[in-house]
């Protein structure tokens, strides 16, 4: 069970699957996107789905299977919730999560997960994260649409088993890239100064970055960008030019146009029904 430290801002979904998803799909029941303090904990026996979560920012422990890890900023781990498990936050916490099942759930959790018993690992796909945001806007929408949902939860389960198969990031310049980017983003970042940083040519970094990312070094930083601009225009009451400016897009104008392209609304239309869930949950 939850023992509080959610943050009111936190957004939870919860969502009955119809008997052909049951019988059918990957389904997910519950998506949440939680913001929490330095109380939050989470104790359970028994929980009849497999959980993934991507951490956003600080960090969370886990005990499951008499083990004891962390997760921290950037991760995204799978969890067999079905077996005694405990997880709380390290300090401050916000992170992602999707309770899944149905279809061929468990086969991927046994092929990600392995002898290991859970799944852990950078969330460095352009194409997990762009998965995870589509199953958010998906949830939102009133004509909720169980197939589209699915076919992301296998877009996603797909990506991490290509990424497992190949090999996490073992090239320690791009490494060294994707930390540079994600302590600068907010700063004029060229691809020229970012393959500076790890001493290679801007067209061999590229090749590389792409090839052990499969995305440019330049969509990585943008998506990075945007989901920092999530998290300030659902816990914060910035204005979006602050907002555009604390991200790294030094045009309100390209801001606004690449969130749109990347979520599917503007900002201010990502803030307002942020805020109309918010106030829906308090007259509960």
């Amino acid at each position: 069970m939850e023992n509080g430290g959610i943050l009111p801002s936190s957004r939870t979904f919860l969502h009955l699957p119809s008997e052909f998803a049951r019988s059918a799909l990957i389904y997910a029941s519950y998506v949440g996107h939680y913001f929490c303090d330095h109380t939050y904990v989470v104790h359970r026996n028994r929980f009849d789905y497999f959980m993934l979560a991507v951490v956003d920012s600080g960090g969370m422990f886990f005990e499951y299977n008499h083990n004891r890890f962390e997760v921290h900023a950037g991760d995204v781990i799978l969890l067999d919730c079905r077996h005694p498990h405990t997880y709380g936050a390290i300090g401050s916490v916000v992170f992602r999560y999707i309770y899944f099942g149905g279809g061929s759930s468990e086969e991927y959790y046994k092929l990600l997960a392995g002898n290991q018993g859970y799944f852990l690992q950078p969330a460095r796909s352009i194409e997990v994260q762009s998965a995870i945001q589509s199953i958010f806007a998906l949830v939102t929408d009133k004509t909720y649409n169980e197939h589209r949902i699915s076919a992301q939860l296998y877009r996603i389960l797909g990506e991490l088993a290509v990424e497992e198969k190949q090999g996490s990031i073992q090239n320690t310049a791009v490494l060294h890239a994707i930390a540079y980017m994600e302590q600068h983003f907010s700063e004029r970042l060229s691809i020229e100064k970012i393959a500076d940083q790890v001493n290679l040519s801007e067209y061999y970094f590229s090749r590389l970055f792409r090839k052990c990312t499969s995305v440019s070094p330049h969509a990585y930083l943008v998506n990075l960008r945007i989901t920092m601009a999530r998290q300030l225009l659902t816990v914060s009451q910035k204005s979006v030019e602050q907002i555009a400016e604390e991200c790294g897009f030094h045009s309100t104008t390209n801001f606004i146009r690449s969130f749109r392209e990347h979520v599917g609304c503007t900002p201010k239309q990502f803030r307002r029904t942020v805020t109309l869930e918010a106030n829906s949950r308090k007259k509960k």
